[in-house]
C-alpha cells in the first residue's frame, strides 16, 4: 500500500515561486498569491494553499483544476498543455514541467528552513540496493537521541515522495534524515538535487531497478548522483567492501570521506558479530572507540547497516554510547522489512515482505539460517521485478542459493520465482508453487507446523504481506 503524502504548512508567495520554478505568471487570480500549505492532491487543498498539477500515469492533475480553485487554492501550478480557463480565482503559474517545478519548490523551502536557523540544520540523505530504508530509520532513531528529526515515512523515497517530506520541515525539526530511491535513470539527481544533503551515503549497489541502466555498472552510476549533489564541506560515507558504491564519491567535490565495512581500514569497522535466536551481540570499531552492542537484528547485513547509520549520525552529532545505540535499535519498527513474529502454535514468522532484490534476497536468507537454530527453515518467495535482461538468470541463481543456504521448503508466489523452485528442485529442496500470494498463503498454512522458521519476501507488486496475513490470522485462532 502506498503511503499518504503528509500534509504541510510550507509557506509560499506568488513572486516568489514564479522564480523559483522558472516560470511565469499567466493569470494573477482574485485570491492573494500568498498563502501556505503546498499539495499535488487536489483533495487536500485549502483555502489559501498552493495546488502543482502533476501528469501520472494513472491520473493527470491537470484534471482538476477546477476543483482546487473552488476549494480555495490561491496558487495552481500548470504545464504548457493545460487549459488554465477554468481557474476562476487562484493564481496561474505556467511552468514547463510540473514535477521539475515541485522539485523546485521544495529545493526552495529546503534552503529557506536551512538559513532560519543560526547554526546549518543537517540534512542527511541515504540509497542504497538494500537496507537503505534499514539504514534511514537507524540513523533518524540514533539522532532522535540529540533533537527532533523528520525522516522519510513509507515508500515516500521518490520524486513525488522526497519532495513532499521535505515540504514538512520547520522550525521545530533539528534534522532532516531522507530516504532516496531510484527506480529511472535521472531520478537520483532530481532527488539530489533538491536534497543538497551535507550526509550522504550509498549503502550498497546491487541488481535493484536495474531495467534500463545497464546492470550494477548502471544501478552504481545512477546512484552515485547523490554524491554529485553533496553539499560543500559534506560527508560522504562510503561503503569500503563495495568497489561500485565507493567509486562513485569521486563525484563528490572535495567532501570528507568516512568509511564503513569490514575492512580493517574502514573508521566504522565491523569486527564481529555473535548471533543468539533473536538476536545478535556486533562489535564495532568507530573513531571514539569500540563499542559492543545487543542487536534486535540478527544478520551480518542488518550490522553493516547499523555501522553506515552510526558513521551518518556521528558525522553530524556527537559520538554514541552503546547503551544509547541499543536505546535506539530497540525504538525501531521495521514493518515489513524483517520483523519478527513469533505465533501462538510456537512458528516463526520473518515479514519481509514490504520488497525485494537479489542482494536482499540473499541477505534475507543468510540472516534467517542464523536464526533459525534446529527449526525447520522455510522460504514463501516471490518474484524479483524490474531487473530487465537479468531477471531470468538472477532467479535461476536464486534457486540455487535457496539450496546452499539450507532451505527445506520452499513456497513460490509464481511468475519469475518459479524458476527459482525449478532450481531449488533440482538441488534436493521441497517444492511448492503457487499462482500467486494468495495461493501461496494457503499453501503456507497447510505445510507450516509450530517448528518452523518461515521467510515471506518479494517484490512489491507481488503484495506477499498476504501471505503474513494469512499465517498470523489462521495461527491466532
Amino acid at each position: 500500500m502506498a503511503t499518504p503524502i503528509p500534509e504541510n504548512q510550507a509557506p509560499f508567495d506568488v513572486e516568489q515561486l514564479v522564480r523559483r520554478t522558472s516560470g511565469r505568471l499567466l493569470a494573477g487570480g482574485t485570491r492573494d498569491g500568498v498563502g501556505a500549505g503546498i499539495t499535488t492532491d487536489s483533495r487536500a487543498v485549502r483555502p489559501g494553499s498552493l495546488f502543482v498539477a502533476l501528469r501520472g500515469e494513472v491520473h493527470d492533475g491537470h484534471a482538476f483544476l477546477a476543483a482546487a480553485d473552488a476549494q480555495g487554492a490561491a496558487v495552481v501550478v500548470v504545464d504548457e498543455r493545460a487549459d488554465a480557463s477554468v481557474v476562476k480565482n487562484a493564481a496561474v503559474v505556467v511552468v514547463a514541467d510540473t514535477l521539475v517545478a515541485w522539485a523546485d519548490i521544495a529545493a526552495g523551502h529546503l534552503e529557506a528552513w536551512r538559513a532560519a536557523s543560526p547554526a546549518r540544520k543537517p540534512v542527511l540523505a541515504i540509497t542504497g540496493s538494500a537496507g537503505k530504508t534499514t539504514t534511514k530509520e537507524m540513523v533518524a532513531s540514533l539522532l532522535a537521541l540529540r533533537g527532533a528529526v523528520r525522516k522519510t515515512q513509507g515508500n515516500l523515497n521518490n520524486r513525488i515522495g522526497l519532495p513532499a517530506t521535505v515540504l514538512t520541515l520547520d522550525a521545530s525539526v533539528a534534522y532532516a534524515v531522507l530516504e532516496a530511491g531510484m527506480s529511472l535513470p535521472g531520478e537520483m539527481a532530481e532527488l539530489g538535487r533538491v536534497a543538497r544533503p551535507d550526509v550522504a551515503t550509498i549503502v550498497n549497489v546491487g541488481l535493484a531497478h536495474a531495467e534500463g541502466v545497464g546492470g550494477r555498472e548502471g544501478v552504481a552510476r545512477e546512484k552515485g548522483a547523490l554524491y554529485q549533489y553533496l553539499a560543500e564541506g559534506g560527508t560522504a560515507v562510503v561503503n569500503v567492501d563495495d568497489e561500485h558504491a565507493s567509486g562513485e564519491v569521486r563525484r563528490a567535490a572535495s567532501p570528507r570521506v568516512v568509511g564503513f565495512g569490514k575492512d580493517p581500514a574502514a573508521a566504522y569497522c565491523l569486527l564481529g558479530r555473535e548471533p543468539s535466536g533473536t538476536h545478535a551481540t556486533v562489535r564495532l570499531r568507530t573513531p571514539s572507540g569500540e563499542r559492543i552492542v545487543r542487536s534486535p537484528f540478527v544478520g551480518e547485513a542488518h550490522a553493516l547497516d547499523l555501522a553506515c547509520a552510526l558513521a551518518c549520525a556521528e558525522a553530524v552529532a556527537a559520538p554514541f554510547s552503546g547503551e544509547e545505540i541499543e536505546r535506539a535499535l530497540s525504538a525501531m519498527r521495521l514493518e515489513g522489512r524483517g520483523t519478527l513474529h513469533v505465533l501462538p502454535d510456537g512458528t516463526w514468522v520473518v515479514d519481509d515482505s514490504y520488497n525485494a532484490n537479489p542482494m536482499s534476497m540473499r541477505a534475507s536468507l543468510a540472516s534467517l539460517r542464523e536464526t533459525a537454530g534446529d527449526r525447520r527453515i522455510v522460504a514463501v518467495l516471490g518474484e524479483m521485478r524490474e531487473l530487465g535482461d537479468f531477471s531470468a538468470a538472477e532467479h535461476d541463481a536464486l534457486g540455487d542459493e535457496v539450496a546452499k543456504l539450507g532451505v527445506r521448503l520452499l513456497i513460490s508466489c509464481g511468475g519469475e520465482m518459479d524458476r527459482a523452485a525449478t532450481r531449488a528442485e533440482a538441488a534436493g529442496v521441497e517444492v511448492a508453487r503457487g499462482k500467486d500470494a494468495a495461493d501461496a498463503g494457503k499453501l503456507a498454512i497447510a505445510r507450516v507446523s509450530g517448528k518452523d522458521v518461515v521467510l515471506v519476501k518479494a517484490s512489491r507488486g507481488v503484495r506477499a504481506e498476504r501471505v503474513v496475513e494469512a499465517l498470523l490470522q489462521d495461527r491466532s485462532k
